[in-house]
C-alpha cells in the first residue's frame, strides 16, 4: 500500500513525540472538523490510533465519506518501535518558551493558524504569518519559507500539529 495515507489520531502531544514518518496527524475529535481539508477521499488509509480498537476513528470516518480504511497499526508505535522503524518527531514548545525567546531578542518564523475571530479576541503574534488552519493545504506558497524551524502556533496545540504533520 505505498499509495495509501497513514493518519494518525492520536493526541497532538503524542503524535509529535513519535509517529510514523510522513503521517498526518488529526486527533480524534478533529477528524469531522479536518479530514476533508488534509486528506484524500480516493487514496487508502492507513490508522495509527490510540488503541488498538480503531472501531470509533473508522465509524467517524465513514460518517464523513471515507470509506478506504486498509489497516492499522496493531500494537501502535510500540509495534513500530520494536520492530526497528524509525520515527518522525515535532518538537513541541510551550507558550511562555516561546515568549521568553521572543522577549529575548530571538527572531522567530512563526505562522499563526488561529482563525480571525481568535485574532481579534486573543491577540496577534508581532511578526507572526497568519494562515488559517483549513487554507494550508491549498495555499502552500504563503507559508512562510524559513532556513530554519517554523513555529506553528494555535489556541490550544491540537490544530498546530495538524498543520505542523502536513507541512512537515
Amino acid at each position: 500500500l505505498d499509495e495509501a495515507v497513514v493518519l494518525d489520531t492520536r493526541t497532538e502531544l503524542a503524535f509529535g513525540s513519535a509517529h510514523v514518518p510522513g503521517a498526518q496527524s488529526i486527533w480524534l475529535g478533529g477528524l469531522a472538523g479536518f479530514a476533508g481539508w488534509y486528506l484524500p477521499y480516493d487514496t487508502p488509509l492507513l490508522l495509527v490510533g490510540r488503541s488498538d480498537d480503531v472501531s470509533e476513528e473508522v465509524r467517524r470516518l465513514l460518517r464523513i465519506g471515507y470509506d478506504d480504511v486498509a489497516g492499522y497499526l496493531s500494537g501502535g508505535m510500540l509495534t513500530w518501535h520494536t520492530a526497528g522503524k524509525a520515527s518522525g518527531r515535532i518538537p513541541t514548545y510551550t507558550v511562555q518558551d516561546v515568549c521568553a525567546r521572543l522577549d529575548k531578542g530571538h527572531e522567530l518564523a512563526i505562522l499563526d493558524v488561529r482563525s480571525d475571530r481568535e485574532l481579534e479576541s486573543g491577540g496577534i503574534i508581532p511578526g507572526a504569518h497568519h494562515l488559517h488552519v483549513t487554507q494550508i493545504p491549498e495555499r502552500l506558497e504563503d507559508v512562510p519559507r524559513t532556513g530554519g524551524t517554523l513555529h506553528v502556533f494555535c489556541g490550544s496545540g491540537l490544530r498546530s500539529m495538524v498543520a505542523a504533520s502536513h507541512l512537515a
